[in-house]
């Protein structure tokens, strides 16, 4: 199995698109097939097609997992290391899900190697709530309503952060967050619950601070 270096590949920048990761939407999965079976036999063009299939996804789980200044290098780690690897897969899950817990786990082992923190999610949030053709006092209240959520996302434990950034913002099923993640589908419900309801209660606890403070 040859040994993959993205000599000369154009990863970043990236434009954030807040897609899922459905690779049907772009190829079709008799394609895609062929494709991860010609990488692995070591054709170049194929695994550059692959990449270009999931490197922005990628990178956009990189920038909400860990420092954004460390996003680059990092998704750069998770493609190289997808690419070292697809000799293993053996589609005994699909191959997005696949990537994505090669991803995570690179995202996870950067973390442990750093101190603790913030990774702002404010921009994804703002692509969603921001109407730039809007009325300037419902953009007022959208943009401090992404602030109060964003707050709140990241105040949470990491294990319940990174469900949710999985199922919430990069749309993955039960499932695929549990294959991702290593953990039995019961459990990431779990997880899910109990950062919800930290999420109501921060929430809650903002808008009573906001209303005493009027």
């Amino acid at each position: 199995m040859p040994t993959w270096e993205l000599k000369g590949y154009d990863l970043l920048p990236i434009p954030f698109v807040d897609l899922p990761l459905v690779p049907s939407l772009m190829i079709h999965q008799r394609d895609e097939h062929k494709l991860i079976r010609q990488a692995q036999r070591g054709r170049q063009e194929a695994l550059e097609e692959l990449l270009d299939i999931y490197e922005s996804k990628v990178y956009n789980l990189a920038r909400r997992m860990v420092d954004p200044r460390d996003a680059e290098d990092v998704a750069q780690e998770a493609l190289i290391e997808v690419c070292n690897s697809i000799g293993s897969f053996a589609g005994r899950s699909g191959f997005s899900t696949w990537v994505y817990r090669v991803a995570v786990n690179v995202c996870l082992q950067h973390r442990r190697k750093r101190a603790p923190e913030v990774t702002p999610i404010e921009d994804d949030l703002s692509e969603r709530c921001i109407d730039p053709d809007g009325d300037p006092a419902a953009v007022a209240v959208r943009n401090a309503l992404k602030s109060e959520v964003d707050c709140a996302i990241q105040a949470l434990p990491e294990i319940h952060r990174d469900v949710v950034v999985l199922h919430e913002l990069q749309g993955l099923t039960y499932a695929e967050c549990a294959q991702v993640l290593g953990c039995p589908v019961g459990t990431v419900k779990s997880r899910l619950s109990h950062a919800f309801g930290k999420l109501r209660e921060l929430l809650k606890e903002h808008a009573s601070e906001s209303e005493a403070e009027i």
